[in-house]
């Protein structure tokens, strides 16, 4: 087996690596797109909320229907520093996975490089090889009579 086929298997199963990181590269940035999705939205539904509490409050509202509204304004705030934390967590994992499909990605790189340069030694020693046998041939060149 010729060396450019030995390291193609290798190349083969670290393209094969790469395309998993990239997967899981992939799968990370949905969750933290995902995540900031969320805190947008619940960023977006607390300031809904705050308005409804403070136009309610201007027209009067009882204690309790207040308190009812600051327990769940208060739950937003928990939500949305919880999602922040997420948020910071997903970012570290995007850059851990990232890293992680560079360094394979590079490793692709080199083997496919690699190959490349077993190849094109393989059809140079090839073409020499050819060469010589035409070289070492006999010329089967009858000679001229000049009689």
């Amino acid at each position: 087996m010729k060396k450019s086929q030995r390291f193609s298997t290798l190349a083969e199963l670290a393209k094969n690596k790469e395309k998993a990181a990239a997967s899981a590269l992939g799968a990370v940035n949905k969750v933290h797109m995902e995540n900031v999705e969320k805190l947008e939205s619940l960023i977006q539904y607390r300031l809904e909320y705050i308005k409804k509490f403070d136009s309610h409050g201007k027209v009067g509202m009882d204690v309790t229907s207040m308190q009812t509204y600051k327990t769940f304004i208060e739950g937003l705030e928990q939500a949305i520093n919880d999602i922040k934390i997420q948020i910071i967590e997903s970012e570290q994992q995007c850059l851990v996975s990232k890293s992680l499909w560079q360094q394979v990605h590079m490793k692709t790189e080199i083997m496919n490089t690699t190959v490349e340069k077993y190849k094109d030694k393989e059809r140079i020693d090839e073409d020499h090889r050819e060469q010589k046998e035409m070289d070492d041939r006999p010329h089967n060149k009858q000679p001229v009579d000049l009689k």
